[in-house]
């Protein structure tokens, strides 16, 4: 039984600690300022590192995806560069 709870101990520690440094290194905040999230996550140990990945972290995307309202893909999913480019063909 020490042993589960060793166990529970450190992964409640370790997701602490990870939550606590990913609000520190965020760009971007949602919902509160960075300093009631790290008092959140410090303060609710578990209930609040869960809270900061739901709510809290900015728009984030996995690689290679853009993340909500950042620029597009690629230049012929910008409709900037497609009507620069009609406008170009168009001046010929």
């Amino acid at each position: 039984m020490a042993r589960v709870n060793t166990l529970l101990f450190l992964v409640t520690v370790a997701l602490t600690v990870v939550a606590a440094i990913d609000c520190l290194a965020a760009d971007r905040v949602r919902h509160f300022p960075r300093g009631a999230w790290l008092l959140l996550v410090a303060c609710c140990p578990v209930a609040g590192p869960i809270a900061w990945f739901r709510a809290g972290r900015g728009d984030t995307a996995p690689a290679g995806r853009p993340a909500t309202g950042t620029a597009p893909l690629g230049p012929e999913d910008d409709p900037e560069f497609v009507r620069m480019l009609a406008e170009a063909i168009r001046d010929r």
